[in-house]
């Protein structure tokens, strides 16, 4: 009999302590929600550059997927832009430049302090900022062409006549429950 007590007692001081860790771990789960996804987020499209260099808007496409997830004190937010557009085979560098420009001045409107860049045109770019409980990173791949024999020259923009190119644009996102030092 005094086995059965010792047991039962074993057993629900288990059961108290592994309840006791998933009330733990479910306080300390940050879920997404549109609160603790950033306005630069939420609000970013590369259509304004890209209309800008399109040489045929019937020939233009953006693929877009976004995800979210909870973590332990953190929730992550991501989305990704693929265009495909035709372009004067002489702008890929302007393209280029163009989208950083553009990312980082939408950065900068919404009082976010970047961190590191890392740019070049032939080699695509990533920033990284802050912005409150935020952290970020934006990272545009270098171009691709369609055609496998054609690439952008490493050196400024050359060449005549159009080309179909594709980006691909992608920011992630934690936004964490206290301030990160």
């Amino acid at each position: 009999m005094k086995i059965v007590r010792v047991l039962i007692f074993v057993v629900a001081g288990c059961w108290v302590c592994g309840a006791v860790a998933f009330a733990v771990t479910q306080f300390r789960q940050v879920y997404p929600t549109a609160e603790n996804k950033s306005a630069f987020l939420k609000s970013y499209a590369p259509n304004i550059v890209l209309d800008k260099f399109k040489s045929n808007a019937a020939n233009s496409e953006v693929a877009w997927q976004a995800s979210d997830g909870a973590g332990m004190g953190f929730a992550s937010h991501m989305a990704s832009y693929e265009p495909t557009l035709v372009i004067k085979s002489s702008d890929w560098v302007a393209l280029m430049e163009a989208m950083r420009d553009d990312i980082v001045s939408r950065l900068t409107a919404q009082q976010a302090e970047i961190e590191e860049e890392a740019c070049n045109a032939a080699d695509g770019f990533k920033i990284k900022y802050t912005m409150g409980k935020t952290e970020g990173t934006v990272s545009v791949d270098p171009i691709k062409t369609t055609d496998p024999f054609v690439q952008p020259a490493k050196g400024a923009g050359s060449g005549s006549g159009e080309m179909t190119v594709r980006l691909r644009i992608q920011i992630h996102e934690k936004w964490f429950k206290s301030q990160r030092l």
